[in-house]
């Protein structure tokens, strides 16, 4: 079982060793640097989990509320036209490879999702490479709902995903 802190603005350097250096598994262009967390802490809706297993860092998970331009920017007018959505947009999860395939990240994430309900958001959405985070968003009843090439120049195809709160999720 993990053990979950609240990451906020304010605790942010207690714990940035440790989430900049799980940002390594991702391509260098999409990492999330210092003032990057600290602005998605600080923006509407912002807020994160840093996950602990036996006192041991595991990873953590990024949400804010997309807003204006950065609703475009995410290109989520595509999905939902110019509807106005209670969203928190999952900027970044993730595990430390050698806390994966355990059933942590799943846990991350559900605690996540638990947050966002918690908080009055109506849908938790977010793009996901084609890994382990998008099987966890999907069992926990994500449904895709557009597909971007070459996402950031990455090279890669983002499935964009969103989930419904206070619908029955499986475990």
């Amino acid at each position: 079982m993990l053990d979950f802190t609240a990451l906020t603005a304010d605790n942010f350097y207690d714990f940035e060793k440790e989430i900049l250096s799980s940002e390594e598994v991702f391509p260098e262009n999409i990492r999330e640097s210092s003032e990057s967390c600290l602005a998605t802490l600080q923006s509407a809706g912002g807020m994160g989990l840093v996950a602990f297993f036996q006192g041991r860092y595991v990873g953590n998970v990024l949400g804010f509320q997309p807003l204006g331009e950065v609703f475009t920017d995410l290109k989520l007018h595509d999905v939902y036209g110019e509807n106005s959505v209670n969203l928190i947009y999952l900027s970044n999860i993730v595990t430390l490879p050698e806390f994966q395939h355990q059933g942590f990240g799943r846990q991350l994430l559900k605690a996540f999702v638990n947050a966002a309900e918690n908080a009055g958001f109506q849908k938790v959405g977010g793009h996901f490479r084609c890994n382990g985070s998008l099987k966890n968003f999907k069992a926990l009843g994500g449904q895709e709902l557009a597909s971007f090439d070459n996402w950031y120049d990455t090279g890669e195809t983002y499935t964009y995903c969103d989930l419904a709160l206070g619908d029955c999720r499986p475990a």
